[in-house]
């Protein structure tokens, strides 16, 4: 009970946060645009927190979509397979999210801490905190990727067939 609470309650959380990225991609770019074309005065940190917000909402979005079951995959094979094959698929896919998702946290984590510099334009950010979306990315993807197959076991523990809720072809 308490480990769905924290998926939905952390679900949400990304789910906003993915919003508000969105939200500010679209504000800085059109302000830029506008403030570039009509002003001829544009602001010189409005393409780098577009492109920040850019790659955030990306790897946010990445652990969000494995957990409610929405990433691309091979979902098209998926019609064309017998159900148990469909199933082992699903969960070949979500191995390989951990596996992913593990070199994000380890590898994200080492680039992250080591890339040198700052974003002047930002007030002389440090490059290595917004790139620390990484490792938490990473972390947020074998979360979603393990809480996915946990689900699934638990399905075929009670006789159920493996797949989506909402039915990846006839499974």
């Amino acid at each position: 009970m308490l480990a769905r609470a924290l998926d939905f309650i952390l679900g949400k959380a990304i789910t906003l946060a993915c919003v508000v990225m969105l939200a500010a991609m679209v504000s800085f770019t059109l302000y830029t645009v506008f403030m570039r074309a009509v002003m001829n005065d544009p602001p010189f940190w409005g393409d780098t927190l577009t492109l920040i917000a850019n790659i955030w909402l990306v790897m946010l979005s990445f652990g969000l979509s494995i957990r409610e079951r929405e990433s691309i995959a091979m979902q098209i094979l998926y019609d064309y397979l017998p159900a148990r094959g469909a199933g082992m698929l699903e969960t070949l896919w979500n191995l390989l999210f951990v596996a992913v998702g593990l070199m994000m946290v380890v590898y994200g984590y080492m680039v992250a801490s080591r890339i040198p510099g700052t974003y002047w334009e930002l007030g002389n950010a440090p490059k290595s905190w917004l790139m620390m979306i990484l490792p938490v990315s990473g972390a947020l993807v074998v979360a979603a990727a393990l809480r996915v197959l946990v689900e699934d076991f638990k399905a075929l523990r009670r006789g159920e067939r493996l797949g989506r809720r909402e039915g990846i072809g006839q499974i």
